[in-house]
């Protein structure tokens, strides 16, 4: 069973339905439309672009950092599982024309991880995002 190390809840602004989320240690990437692919994420190398069906609105981002994969959310709309790297550990926010934000979530054990984000758009309520990060486990062999 799978502990939570760290959590952290925000806001973020949504401006033309998007949001990032990155790793503050990262190259800036330009990663394409999620709608252009078919889904509501979008991932590159340390960063990933969030598309919504809202825009000009605020979300509310609960950021978690887990020991080793979470048990499923049942309480979510939709969700969608990605891999990143994180070497700094800290997160910061892209709130497009908004610029960049400090999420106030840094991940106690930097390096590759997965993430997974969970959507829920409630009923006139802004729409909120679970996003649960966990490191990734390499296969390494022992002498």
């Amino acid at each position: 069973m799978s502990n939570r190390l760290a959590a952290v809840t925000t806001t973020t602004l949504l401006d033309h339905r998007l949001f990032g989320i990155a790793d503050d240690g990262a190259e800036e990437e330009d990663l394409p439309f999620p709608h252009e692919a078919g889904d509501w994420v979008s991932a590159g190398r340390s960063s990933i672009l969030v598309e919504t069906p809202f825009d000009n609105d605020e979300a509310v981002l609960r950021l978690e950092e887990w020991d080793g994969e979470p048990g499923e959310d049942h309480h979510v709309d939709d969700v969608v599982d990605v891999t990143i790297g994180c070497p700094s550990g800290t997160i910061r926010l892209n709130q497009v024309t908004a610029g960049w934000a400090d999420s106030g979530f840094v991940l106690t054990r930097p390096g590759d991880q997965h993430v997974r984000l969970s959507c829920r758009f409630g009923d006139g309520d802004d729409p909120a995002f679970l996003i649960r990060f966990w490191r990734t486990v390499s296969a390494r062999t022992t002498p």
